[in-house]
């Protein structure tokens, strides 16, 4: 097949008929034979068809290998569309001051978004998280040390977490503040006794633990945690607290 690139034409083979000899052996009349392969590769060329050939060998050996079954080399990238909303809410901007100003060796941007993307697709426990982390297209890099880390810095920093998460919501909806909601509700544990009291290290305050007995509707006898839930006129969480 013949091809201009500019003033220059070059040639390129698309596929091999064979010889005139050789297609003797296939028809009385190789002409016709190649003028109708010809116009059936236009025709496939034209509605886009692709044909598409795989080979396998089922002689070939499996390598060995110590995992006790099969694992699975496809990655996630579904995330990528939570990602475009983490990032709009700008929440890197929010975590590198606290990062700097703590003077910690790993990146807090990064396990907080795969924190927050493993509670959305797929909710597990911290460890779990971790355990899973080379199963995300970017294969993130913390020590689980690093989570438990994060996580005190971002409870000392709870508050203005979900201030600056309820302001740049406003980048991606509209919320609407002129009638808000608020709702408590109650979560039991399966355990015989509540937390106990402890004191506080820094003031010396003596503080309740978070699973206490308390009132509740069902009337159950197992510790429980009340958590508090701030809803704007969309139905939009604005805030949230957690107590016994």
């Amino acid at each position: 097949m013949g091809i201009r690139n500019g003033k220059k034409t070059t040639t390129k083979n698309v596929k091999r008929l064979g010889k005139h000899s050789e297609l003797l052996a296939i028809t009385p009349d190789p002409l016709a034979y190649a003028k109708e392969q010809v116009a059936l590769f236009n025709k496939e060329y034209n509605e886009g068809k692709i044909d598409m050939h795989l080979k396998i060998d089922l002689t070939e050996k499996l390598s060995a290998t110590d995992r006790i079954a099969s694992q699975a080399t496809f990655v996630n990238v579904g995330y990528f569309i939570l990602q475009k909303i983490y990032h709009e809410l700008r929440i890197k901007e929010f975590l590198l001051p606290i990062q700097n100003s703590s003077k910690v060796t790993f990146d807090c941007d990064t396990i907080n978004r795969f924190l927050t993307f493993t509670r959305i697709l797929d909710p597990r426990s911290k460890l779990g998280t971790f355990d899973r982390l080379d199963s995300y297209y970017e294969k993130p890099s913390f020590g689980y040390q690093h989570i438990l880390r994060f996580m005190d810095l971002l409870e000392d920093n709870y508050d203005g977490y979900l201030e600056h998460l309820f302001l740049n919501s406003e980048n991606i909806i509209k919320r609407d503040t002129s009638v808000c909601y608020f709702d408590c509700t109650n979560y039991y544990f399966e355990i015989e006794h509540e937390d106990d009291a402890y004191v506080d290290e820094v003031t010396g305050e003596i503080l309740k633990g978070l699973r206490r007995y308390g009132p509740s509707k069902q009337h159950q006898p197992s510790p429980l945690v009340q958590m508090g839930l701030f809803m704007e006129g969309n139905g939009i969480p604005i805030s949230m607290c957690i107590k016994c």
